[in-house]
């Protein structure tokens, strides 16, 4: 990762799968919400885990309502 030259000076927000070497740089860190989606619906499918459906929902509506309210939530709305 480092010969591409692109990581190593990187300074922006690095939205990732939580992959560990990517924690080497010093950036700030997102992680990537498809990912999550992704790995929750294994967790439903294949391990039977009903928390990951409720979870993945829970992630689900929260993105719509960022999406209905115009892309940002108003303050009191996001700490809830």
């Amino acid at each position: 990762m480092d010969a591409i030259g692109i990581l190593p000076r990187f300074n922006g927000v690095l939205c990732h799968d939580h992959w560990k070497p990517y924690y080497r740089y010093s950036c700030l860190h997102a992680l990537c919400n498809a990912h999550h989606l992704r790995e929750l619906q294994r967790a439903w499918e294949q391990d039977k885990q009903a928390w990951a459906q409720r979870m993945q929902t829970l992630l689900c509506d929260m993105a719509d309502s960022v999406v209905d309210a115009g892309g940002c939530l108003p303050p009191d709305k996001a700490q809830r």
